[in-house]
């Protein structure tokens, strides 16, 4: 905590605000000056309320404490999206094997998972790339015996999703539902989790799961009301649509997945837009 006195310093005073101004309320000036110079630590409640003075979020504080560098974290996120969507098997394996080695090199069990989650997107470019049981096991057990998932959490779950059987999947969404509700007045971690739950209401659709599908699509419904989330809301309609058609609604169903696709290519989005057109297409000859 040393070092970030420091770091806050620097920022205090390059916004041009005294010890006074920023501590008033909340700690005393000598108290902050101490905190500053290295001399004192500081409770996390009180720290966010003197960020808070600063106008100031903690995401942005500690980038400016990292040298304005992304994190370990966020640095491997980026890398490993770059290598999917990219294509790059080579490159998603090597950095699966360079995760696996600093679990066994450090034994701690974040590496283990990242290594089982790059395995999983590296199986949806190679069908090749095998799983042992316990692999699906970890991520499993880790899921359930964490009480409130965070960001990290939702992109292991999201990214290994693919990977576990249906019932499983409509298991640990409903848990998702239940142990991100701390997080839920943030917007980025709300779009994030209606991103996940846009894949199980595919996975409920796909086994059949109609009870299943309404619930997680009143559920997307409910935290997306007065978002601006608009290819999100865009998905949720199509699959609205699809529950609609499958549950004999098929005239306002095809109407509401007809006007999705409409959207999407709207926005400019045609690859999307057929493949969706493709999915409803094949839906409705399945009820014919």
């Amino acid at each position: 905590m040393n070092y970030l006195g420091y770091v806050f310093r620097d920022i205090r005073l390059s916004k041009n605000y005294s010890l006074k101004e920023v501590s008033k309320g909340i700690i005393s000036v000598s108290f902050l000056s101490k905190f500053e110079r290295g001399n004192s630590d500081i409770s996390l409640s009180k720290f966010s309320l003197l960020l808070d003075r600063l106008n100031l979020t903690l995401e942005e504080f500690m980038f400016i404490s990292n040298d304005y560098k992304p994190t370990h974290l966020e640095n491997i996120l980026n890398n490993i999206k770059r290598a999917y969507e990219n294509n790059e098997l080579t490159l998603l394996l090597k950095i699966e094997e360079e995760e696996y080695g600093k679990w066994l090199k450090y034994n701690i069990t974040s590496y283990l998972y990242n290594s089982i989650m790059i395995k999983a997107l590296a199986h949806n470019l190679d069908s090749t790339v095998i799983f042992q049981k316990d692999d699906l096991i970890n991520i499993s057990d880790y899921l359930f015996s964490v009480d409130n998932w965070g960001f990290y959490e939702i992109m292991l779950f999201g990214n290994t999703m693919h990977i576990l059987n249906k019932d499983l999947v409509i298991t640990l969404s409903k848990e998702l539902t239940q142990k991100t509700e701390v997080y839920k007045n943030i917007k980025k971690f709300n779009e994030e989790v209606i991103k996940v739950l846009l894949n199980t209401i595919v996975f409920c659709v796909e086994a059949n799961k109609w009870k299943e599908t309404q619930q997680f699509i009143q559920y997307v419904e409910k935290i997306s009301e007065g978002t601006d989330f608009y290819f999100e809301k865009t998905k949720l309609m199509f699959l609205k649509g699809i529950y609609n058609i499958a549950t004999g609604n098929q005239t306002i169903g095809t109407e509401m997945a007809q006007n999705a696709i409409q959207t999407m290519r709207f926005l400019g989005d045609i690859n999307l837009a057929n493949n969706h057109e493709l999915y409803l297409e094949e839906k409705l000859a399945v009820i014919k």
